[in-house]
This record gives structure tokens, sequence and C-alpha cells, in this order.
């Protein structure tokens, strides 16, 4: 492949991606498209690639919250990544809604890492817009999907991401997902679609602050409602290092809901959130009630 070639393959390779995840940042396009390079170079690269399809008209710049600048793909940008990648699918993002950014930049970014691991992921993007198989489970959506493929079917490992304080909605939903499903798939084969079985939950915690208070939350029902071992061990946890700009420097996994952090057992809870987990106790409770 000439220069010329591998210049046209790129910059298809940058459009496909903005189509996967609905929107990306030059540093999240740099970093799939030249993993071994180093972030100098990464960086200039990146800005001739987003140079050159901002210049063409196939992608519009968005500044997004914390400043910072996002792409989404024109009109134009569609035409050209279908006209020599007919089977991708993609759509104008001129009339996305970017969102909670902070939360789905870690969405991405996370899922980058695992791209370039070699393994499959389903965006979050993707999953809303139904361009893979539908997974809602217990009225939950992941915020991402990893999903390690083989001749017999795949494991998925279904992504939560907290960038921001759960709600007692979100966190009554999250319990019903690990009392229901998991728990299920931790005793035996679970298939959420055809071919397709959850293997884990993968907790990502955008400060450690968050990491301790849902780990403390979901211990004290976890305790109440006598979780297995194996399923608190399937709940992995892990803290995104990322700035508030967007700047990604990797997930570390800090354990699991079996051996959490000791600093995270130990999280002092607010009014606020012990009545929401004494909430979800009640709730528990009633719910042990009507099973006996």
């Amino acid at each position: 492949m000439d220069t010329i070639q591998q210049h046209h393959a790129n910059l298809l390779d940058g459009l496909e991606a903005i189509a996967r995840f609905g929107w990306l940042t030059r540093e999240q396009i740099s970093r799939l498209l030249w993993p071994g390079s180093t972030p100098p170079t990464r960086e200039k690269l990146g800005q001739r690639l987003v140079a050159k399809a901002q210049s063409q008209g196939w992608i519009l710049r968005r500044v997004i919250d914390g400043g910072g600048s996002a792409y989404v793909l024109r009109p134009s940008g569609v035409a050209f990544l279908q006209k020599f990648r007919p089977t991708v699918p993609a759509k104008s993002g001129l009339d996305l809604r970017l969102g909670n950014v902070r939360h789905r930049s870690l969405s991405n970014n996370l899922l980058i890492d695992r791209l370039l691991e070699g393994n499959t992921v389903w965006t979050e993007y993707e999953i809303l817009t139904r361009r893979t198989p539908q997974i809602v489970v217990a009225n939950k959506v992941p915020d991402g999907a990893i999903l390690q493929v083989d001749d017999e079917g795949a494991e998925l490992q279904w992504v939560e991401v907290e960038a921001h304080s759960r709600k007692r909605q979100d966190f009554e939903a999250l319990c019903q997902f690990i009392r229901g499903p998991l728990a299920t798939a931790s005793r035996a084969p679970y298939q959420l679609i055809e071919g397709v079985y959850l293997t884990a939950l993968h907790l990502v915690f955008a400060e450690e602050r968050l990491g301790a208070l849902l780990t403390h939350r979901l211990l004290a029902v976890a305790e109440l409602e006598q979780w297995s071992d194996t399923l608190l061990d399937w709940i992995e946890l892990y803290w995104a290092h990322q700035s508030a700009r967007g700047r990604w420097d990797g997930l570390q996994q800090v354990g699991s809901l079996l051996y959490p952090p000791e600093q995270w057992k130990e999280k002092r809870l607010s009014a606020l959130e012990s009545a929401l987990t004494e909430r979800v106790r009640r709730l528990s409770a009633e719910l042990r009630v009507q099973r006996a």
C-alpha cells in the first residue's frame, strides 16, 4: 500500500470509528488508529487526519462540556464512508445529542482499550441505536459490552460506568440486574441472546469516591440478601484515570465486590445516601417475604 492509499485508508478508519461511537475526540481517534505510536506522533497524525476530514466537509466539530472538542459525521462524511465501505452502518451526527459527555467519554475510552487488546466490543452508541442484538435486561441497557468470541459463542462482560453518584432509581435497577440475571449467570450458563452468555459485570468509576460510595451501598444490600461469594466476585471494580478534559491515562482494576479495596468498604454514607440504601434494603426484605 503506497502513501496515498494509506492516507485514504486512515481517513476511512477514522470515519468508521466515529460512526461506531457516535462521537469521538481527536485523541480517541488517534489512539484507535495509531496505538503503537508515541503520544506526540499520534497527536500529529490525528491533527492531520481531522484537519483533512474537516476541510472536505466530512466531520463537524462540536464543543463539549468542560472544554475540548468532539467530532461527529456530516452527511457528506456518511456518503464518503459508505461509498468505499457500504456495509458499515453510519448516520449523520448533526442532530446527535452528546448527552452526558463525561459518562460517554469514559465508556468510549475503556472500550477503545478493549478493542486494542483484541476484544470485540459493542459501543453504547451502537447499542442505543439498535445496531447490535437487543440486550435489555431488568430494564437496563449496558454502557458498553466486551465480548470474547470463539466457535462456541461469545462471553459478554456487561459494562456500567459511574461518572456521577447513582440516583435511587438507577441504584435499584442495578441491584435488580445483579440479583436477577447476573446471579443466575453466576450459577449456570445464562444466554442474554442466542449464543451470547453473560459472564461478568464491570463497574467503572470516574473517581475513587464514587467507587467507594457504590461499593459500600452494594455491600449493604449484598449482606442483607446474602449474595454468594461467586456473585460478588463476578462484579469487578475498575478505576478509570481520565482528566476533566477527557484525556485518558488507562484503566485500573482495583478488585471485585468480594475483594474491594479496604478503604472503600469503610466509606461513610451521607444522610441521603443512607436513606437511598435503606429504601433498597426495605424493598429487598419485602421481596423475600413475598417469595417465602
